[in-house]
């Protein structure tokens, strides 16, 4: 990204004239405010420097955005209120916030920052993910989608009811885990990736024991990325998909390790899925 425009550090509350090229680094679901019932929902955006600030949409402008800030995406944005944060959410926010309304202005430029982005990541590895256990740690894993579960309710133990899905997710050393995919992340990621799976998913699971991980309300995925790693996927792909077809076909990941399934509440900690990286088999790629 150029520098010809502002940095996020450059602007504070009270700036005027100012424009600042981003790329969208996290996109997270909607929520719903605790006190209220306003909804809200949270970017995470990055300037050329890998400086990060969080914007949030409040309410009509979360439809009028939703196809026009688009994850992985760069933009120009001017005209959003920013306020310095509270004291007590400085650590985790941030020293300002910025809310972006119909009064800013935000236009999309054709540019690929996806190296920028990706080289703020550092994957964890599938047989390092039980270290993370019962911790709140965030971290990232990079794997190949090449199953995907029907669609359950299940019931918490707080008594809520809950949608869920279950992908599987393959590395490139062919050990597999489980996504577990909660709420909204069911009725948009697993729908898109549903939806675009080429290959006949089989039906007939029975009770997994893979090792598992899951999403919590701000996890992000990325779709359709443009990623070095999402080509050597692609490769490693394409070579091996015989062996991958069999995987599939004979459900070997049904019968590994103790399952591991974390309730999506900021009442339990468990480990944070932040950004799934997931690639579908043989013939359409899906960054997850």
């Amino acid at each position: 990204m150029g520098n010809e425009f502002q940095l996020i550090r450059e602007v504070s509350p009270g700036t005027a004239g100012w424009t600042v090229k981003v790329v969208i680094a996290e996109k997270f679901s909607l929520r719903v405010a605790q006190r209220s019932p306003t909804k809200y929902q949270n970017l995470i955006l990055m300037d050329s420097e890998g400086s990060i600030v969080q914007a949030t949409l409040y309410g009509q402008n979360i439809t009028a955005f939703q196809d026009e800030l688009i994850l992985g995406k760069t933009y120009l944005i001017s005209n959003a209120l920013i306020k310095e944060t509270s004291a007590e959410y400085k650590a985790k926010s941030g020293e300002v916030l910025w809310t972006i309304s119909g009064r800013s202005r935000i236009r999309r430029v054709e540019e690929n920052n996806s190296n920028l982005l990706i080289s703020t990541y550092s994957f964890t590895n599938f047989e390092d993910l039980p270290k993370y256990m019962d911790s709140n740690v965030d971290i990232s894993v990079v794997g190949m989608i090449i199953d995907i579960k029907p669609r359950r309710i299940i019931q918490t133990r707080f008594g809520k009811e809950c949608q869920v899905q279950d992908f599987v997710l393959i590395n490139k050393k062919f050990d597999t885990i489980l996504l577990t995919m909660w709420e909204a992340f069911v009725d948009n990621e697993c729908k898109y990736v549903s939806q675009n799976l080429k290959k006949k998913i089989c039906s007939d699971w029975k009770a997994s024991q893979s090792l598992s991980i899951s999403t919590k309300a701000d996890s992000s995925f990325f779709v359709d990325g443009e990623f070095e790693i999402v080509e050597e996927f692609k490769s490693w792909g394409h070579t091996n998909s015989e062996i991958i077809d069999d995987i599939v076909c004979e459900k070997y990941y049904l019968s590994l390790t103790q399952s591991k399934l974390s309730v999506p509440t900021d009442e339990k900690d468990f480990t944070e899925i932040k950004s799934i990286q997931g690639l579908k088999t043989v013939v359409q790629y899906l960054i997850l």
